[in-house]
């Protein structure tokens, strides 16, 4: 009887680490996908993430916020795009504590910040 009880519970540990690996798995792929979307501009993959809920416009990838990707690579309109989604470029800090203007500034992406410019005028 002990012996059933530990094999169903070694059984369904397995079954568990295999789920979490291939959960993670996904979630890599389409933090990838997104950022390489981002990098390249590919509006449409990073638009079909977004509007399938797969990730996040607020997302954080390799300790950055999506937003901050885009701005690396003065991608402007990328920026403008995760905006719609919801991301915030003065409240979504890199895990070096910059925001996506103080990114702006620092990698001198002109067009990106621009963007931020204009989107904050028009906002307000």
């Amino acid at each position: 009887m002990i012996k059933n009880i530990f094999l169903v519970l070694v059984i369904f540990n397995i079954q568990s680490i295999i789920a979490h690996n291939h959960t993670n798995v996904f979630y890599n792929d389409v933090n990838q996908s997104v950022v390489k979307g981002i990098i390249n501009n590919d509006y449409n993959t990073v638009n079909n993430l977004l509007s399938k809920r797969l990730i996040s416009s607020r997302a954080i990838v390799d300790g950055k916020p999506l937003i901050i990707h885009a701005v690396i690579n003065d991608q402007p309109d990328m920026v403008n795009l995760l905006l719609r989604y919801g991301a915030q470029p003065y409240a979504d800090y890199c895990d070096q504590g910059y925001n996506a203007h103080e990114w702006a500034v620092k990698s001198g992406s002109y067009f990106a910040r621009a963007e931020l410019i204009v989107v904050s005028i028009l906002n307000n």
